[in-house]
C-alpha cells in the first residue's frame, strides 16, 4: 500500500500514519451527516496518537438531493482544513435546518455566519475527486475506505465496528 493518498486537501493526523480512513461524503446528504459525527467521536485519539490519518473528499455527485452539498463545497476553504472540519461539524448538525434551503440562501448563510466566499480553485478539486470516485468505482456517499478496504455507510459499518477495522489494521501495520 502506498502511504501517498490522493486529493487529501482535508487531511487530519499524520501523513505518515499506518491507517488511511478516506471518506467519500456531500455535505447534503443524511447518511454522510451520520458516519461524519460518528467518525467525530471514534477518530480523535488514533488522530492525536499518529495512528490514523482521516482524509475527507467532498463528492460533487451529480444527483439533485446532493446539490447543494456542491454548491456549499465551492465556498469551503481548502486552505484551511482544521476550520473546514469545524464548519462542516456545524453544518452535518445543522443540515435539517437549510436542506431544503434555496441557493441564494445557502450561499447568504455561507457568507453571514461563515465568512466564506466561493473558491474558485475548488473546481479543480472537486472534479479531481469526481476522477478518481469513477476510478475507485465510488457509487455512492457516504464510501469509506479503511487502508483501501471499501465500505459503504451505514450498512455495513458502526462505531463499534470503525473502531475494530482500524485495531486490525493498526495491528497489520
Amino acid at each position: 500500500m502506498t502511504n501517498q493518498v490522493e486529493n487529501a486537501q482535508l487531511s487530519y493526523g499524520k501523513k505518515d500514519a499506518p491507517v488511511k480512513v478516506e471518506v467519500f461524503l456531500n455535505l447534503a446528504c443524511p447518511y454522510c451527516a451520520s458516519f461524519f459525527a460518528m467518525a467525530e467521536e471514534v477518530l480523535p485519539e488514533y488522530l492525536e496518537n499518529g495512528q490514523v490519518q482521516y482524509i475527507v473528499k467532498h463528492y460533487d455527485k451529480p444527483r439533485e438531493m446532493l446539490l447543494i452539498g456542491a454548491l456549499i463545497n465551492t465556498h469551503l476553504n481548502y486552505e484551511n482544513p482544521d476550520r473546514v472540519r469545524e464548519i462542516m461539524k456545524e453544518l452535518f448538525a445543522e443540515q435539517s435546518t437549510w436542506d431544503k434551503w434555496t441557493n441564494h440562501e445557502i450561499k447568504h448563510m455561507l457568507e453571514e455566519k461563515y465568512g466564506l466566499k466561493e473558491e474558485p480553485e475548488n473546481i479543480d478539486t472537486s472534479l479531481n475527486v469526481i476522477a478518481e470516485a469513477i476510478r475507485r468505482g465510488v457509487k455512492m456517499v457516504p464510501t469509506v475506505f479503511i487502508n483501501h478496504k471499501e465500505y459503504q455507510y451505514p450498512t455495513e459499518i458502526t462505531a463499534a465496528e470503525l473502531k475494530a477495522e482500524i485495531e486490525a489494521a493498526l495491528k497489520q501495520a
